[in-house]
């Protein structure tokens, strides 16, 4: 009996304890939902950002959800990758069926300054619950990007 109960429990602790909460593996740091707290532009702060988008990094889907009164949420969805030089690139090129230009679901929210296409935003720093990010656009405006991890 004492042995049929202790084969019971590590029938069912085993799938638990091996379970993967990360799809495709490990990405590091990365993982899961950032606060964008604030916004720099040129040094100056960007008064116009509420400090309401969150950032999340999966395998290698990237979604930005924005945070709607009464604690409802949207989200616009890309894919990133880390490239080897500290350089963070997200894109926002997709489409679907129900979205054949890709905009809206396919296109970053207007307040980040990040436009529809491919991105690419330099790693200042990325720590365990602390990142910055910087994008150069293409007027050169230098935008400063700080997160916490949520």
């Amino acid at each position: 009996m004492k042995r049929t109960i202790i084969t019971l429990l590590i029938a069912i602790l085993l799938p638990v304890i091996a379970g993967c909460t990360r799809n495709d593996g490990d990405i590091g740091t990365w993982f899961g939902s950032w606060k964008l707290e604030r916004i720099t532009i040129d040094g100056l702060i960007d008064e116009k950002y509420k400090g309401d988008i969150f950032w999340q990094f999966q395998s290698s889907v990237f979604c930005m959800r924005k945070i709607l009164p009464y604690n409802e949420h949207e989200e616009r969805w890309g894919t990133w990758k880390e490239l080897g030089d500290n350089t963070l690139q997200l894109d926002f090129t997709h489409t679907d069926d129900s979205h054949p230009d890709g905009k809206d679901m396919y296109t970053p929210w207007p307040e980040t300054h990040i436009t529809r296409g491919i991105t690419e935003l330099k790693v200042l720093k990325l720590e365990v619950d602390d990142m910055r990010l910087q994008y150069t656009a293409d007027d050169g405006t230098l935008y400063i990007y700080f997160l916490n991890k949520w």
